[in-house]
């Protein structure tokens, strides 16, 4: 019996000392993990780069529109907004998305402060359904809707680009879809552009 014992003893201590197949085991235990942080990490970085493109095409859209002077035109506003998918690809809004620019300004007596606010323009590009927060021109806009002294005297104008982008995820792996928003906001330094000139380009009005 003793014999018997001393020879499983050996058997086992054989067997435990053997390490063949357990870093096959180890990797087939670690791959499902390391497959799933690698899928997750794909669809959170490529949706992080869709909120960079998105808030820079709202800021470029804004900052170009306020850089034009009184004879701001159809035609140069319609160009600006094409530019857009230059600057979001490859996040398409024109097709996934909306870019709505809508023009505040302050109305009162000259040289003092407004006694209320309107929409003095508002164009619109892309197919997307739009979330805009101001109404069409001639709309009424509440101060508490945009930045505190971002119109100090009247006939100032604020020029307001809103972008909204539906994200649809590469992969799915997250629940990311959605609707990205940004807006920024710039006074213009060259001229109230108060309107837009008609030069026989098509207006690109919002739906």
């Amino acid at each position: 019996m003793i014999k018997k014992a001393n020879l499983f003893k050996k058997l086992a201590k054989k067997l435990k000392e053997r390490q063949e197949g357990v870093a096959l085991i180890e990797f087939a235990l670690a791959t499902p993990v390391l497959s799933l942080l690698l899928l997750g990490c794909v669809d959170l970085t490529v949706y992080l780069v869709a909120h960079q493109r998105i808030a820079r095409s709202s800021y470029t859209m804004s900052n170009l529109i306020t850089q034009m002077d009184d004879g701001l035109t159809e035609s140069q506003v319609s160009d600006m907004m094409l530019a857009l998918d230059q600057v979001s690809k490859p996040f398409d809004i024109q097709t996934d998305g909306i870019a709505t620019i809508t023009a505040i300004i302050g109305n009162g007596t000259d040289g003092a402060a407004p006694d209320n606010y309107t929409v003095a323009w508002k164009r619109c590009y892309g197919a997307g359904a739009p979330s805009t927060t101001y109404g069409n021109a001639g709309s009424p806009v509440a101060q508490a809707d945009f930045p505190v002294d971002s119109i100090v005297t009247t006939g100032q104008i604020l020029v307001v680009a809103e972008v909204d982008y539906t994200y649809t995820p590469i992969l799915g792996f997250l629940p990311l879809d959605g609707v990205i928003t940004y807006k920024s906001y710039f006074r213009p330094r060259r001229g109230t552009i108060e309107n837009i000139t008609a030069d026989g380009s098509a207006a690109q009005v919002c739906a």
